[in-house]
Formats: C-alpha cells, sequence, structure tokens
C-alpha cells in the first residue's frame, strides 16, 4: 500500500515476530521497528541492523507512543499468552491483551497513525464447532479468548468511529522457526524426535488442527496490512486443512527418523476437532497458505538444528 515506509511490530521479538521481521525486509522496502518487554522474546533472535528494537510495555500509553514516534502502520502482535495463565491471573491476562490492544490503538488514533493488523486468536469464538467462520457468535470461555474479543471489538469500533484501517486476523496453529519455547504439539514433535525421545500423543491422536507454517502466516499479515476495503474486518488465517495430532506424529516421523509414538491418557477439556474457513480470506485477501505440512516440519527441523 503506498504510504507506508515504516512499520512497527509489537511482540517483533517473540516467535511469529522474529519471522514477520525478515518476512517483510525480504518483499518491502520497510524499516522496521520493535517493541517487546522482552518477556517472552529474544533480543537474540533479531540480528543487528535487522531492526530498531524498543524495550517496554505496549500496554503503558507512554512507551506505545514513543514506539509509534515517525511510523505509518503497526502489527501489534504483543500479548499475554495462553488459556492457563489467564485463569491463573485475568487481570494480568487483562493488561497484557485487552488493555495492551487499547493502548496500541488509542496511541495509534493520537499519533494519526491509522493502519493496524491486530494478531487474534480462535479463543475468542469458544468451543466452536469446527470449521471456524467469522459469522460464529464468540463465546470465549476464558479471560484470554475474552481478552482477544475484545481486541477485535475495539479494532472494529477503531475502524467506524475513527476511520482507521484496523483488521484482527485469528491465527490457527502456527510453526515453524524460534517456536523451540512453545508448547505446541510441531515443537514439541520435532525437538523429541531431534533427541531421539518418544512422541507423546495424549489420547487417540484422532483430535484434530489446522496446522498454519509461520511463513504463510506471515504473508496473510502482509495482505491484510496493505489490502483496500477491509477495514474493521476479522478473518480466520490457516490452511483450510483439518489433520489429526496422529498424522502429524507420523509426518514427523517419517521426516526425521525412526522415533517410537507412545499414547497417553487424554487430557480434559481438550478441543476434538478444529480447523479454519479461510474463505474469507482467500476472496478479500487473496490468501491460500501454500507450504504443505511434511515441507513445514522439515524447515522448522532444520531450523531447531542450526539453533541448538
Amino acid at each position: 500500500m503506498a504510504g507506508i515506509e515504516k512499520v512497527l511490530i509489537t511482540g517483533g521479538c517473540g516467535f511469529i515476530g522474529a519471522n514477520l521481521v525478515r518476512y517483510l525486509l525480504d518483499r518491502t522496502q520497510w524499516s522496521l521497528r520493535v517493541l517487546d518487554d522482552l518477556r517472552a522474546g529474544k533480543r537474540a533472535h533479531l540480528e543487528d541492523g535487522m531492526a530498531d528494537i524498543v524495550v517496554g510495555d505496549a500496554s503503558v500509553h507512554e512507551t506505545a507512543r514513543s514506539a509509534l514516534q515517525g511510523v505509518d502502520a503497526v502489527v501489534h502482535l504483543a500479548a499475554q499468552t495462553g488459556v492457563l495463565p489467564s485463569l491463573e491471573d485475568p487481570e494480568r491476562d487483562f493488561w497484557g491483551n485487552a488493555g495492551a490492544t487499547f493502548s496500541i490503538l488509542e496511541s495509534c488514533r493520537r499519533m494519526g497513525v491509522e493502519h493496524l493488523v491486530f494478531a487474534s486468536s480462535g479463543a475468542a469464538l469458544g468451543d466452536a464447532e469446527s470449521p471456524l467462520h467469522e459469522n460464529m457468535v464468540p463465546r470465549p470461555l476464558s479471560p484470554y479468548g475474552a481478552g482477544k474479543l475484545a481486541g477485535e471489538a475495539y479494532c472494529c469500533a477503531y475502524a467506524a468511529s475513527f476511520g482507521m484501517h484496523t483488521v484482527a486476523l485469528r491465527f490457527a496453529n502456527v510453526y515453524g522457526p524460534f517456536s523451540r519455547h512453545k508448547p505446541n504439539a510441531v515443537p514439541l514433535f520435532i525437538a523429541r524426535a531431534l533427541g531421539g525421545e518418544p512422541l507423546e500423543i495424549y489420547g487417540d491422536g484422532s483430535q484434530t488442527r489446522d496446522f498454519i507454517y509461520v511463513e504463510d502466516l506471515c504473508e496473510g499479515i502482509y495482505r491484510a496490512l496493505t489490502a483496500e476495503d477491509v477495514a474493521g474486518e476479522v478473518f480466520q488465517l490457516g490452511t483450510g486443512v483439518e489433520t489429526s495430532v496422529r498424522r502429524l506424529a507420523d509426518t514427523v516421523h517419517d521426516a526425521l527418523g525412526g522415533t517410537e509414538v507412545v499414547f497417553k491418557p487424554a487430557r480434559s477439556g481438550e478441543v476434538r476437532r478444529s480447523r479454519v474457513d479461510v474463505s474469507k480470506a482467500r476472496s478479500m485477501l487473496s490468501f491460500e497458505a501454500s507450504v504443505e505440512l511434511r515441507e513445514g516440519v522439515e524447515r522448522t527441523a532444520r531450523w531447531f538444528r542450526s539453533s541448538s
């Protein structure tokens, strides 16, 4: 989109942020600034010269406005992540999610920054029946889901009330480089396979997820940031492919070697089936994930090896 020269990425030292910085540097002429409190992200994820790094909390207005100086657009990835942490400390979750999103939006409004992409989650929908789509009535079951839904609502309101170009993206299960610390199936399976440990499946492995490689996700973020006529919209971003955890384990096994698969008792409260309907993103953003699961697993494993 014409007019974008400098982009602020909140949470830019984290898993998705580190990949997004590299994606945008490879495909645009934009200069990049990162705002990160370094609680989960690591400065070492970004090489010198990739971005101007500001260490601070996005929920603090003064910090947000300082980081927005000279910026044309924002990708707001910073968050207090996870359902369980939100149950343990709902107030902390509020300030890390709803509070931080409001702080960034209001700071953008006051600084004249019109373009913002917000990282939301399927947790905003709660225990909805698969496939997940944007016309479902949100019924969050956790403070984390409520915080993401509040962020979506504020994005929509700031688009309608103040003419800002805001877009909310509900990410499916993202995997890829820089995810070693994430307690998700793909990085856990890869780490165990590379370490010669058995792959542990809770339940019978028939539970399903929509696994999207992080480079495809970055493409979706870029398209949301630069698309016309999508202000105030919410999009599901995923592959649209429903993959069982057993198939994921088999894929990791085939790609990385003969690691044993073991089954453990199912965990209570786990969602049985999940995939997203990407037809709206396909229609309005021309978005289509292109990295197959096997290829994505192999790319991620190469990064695990090189970073060990």
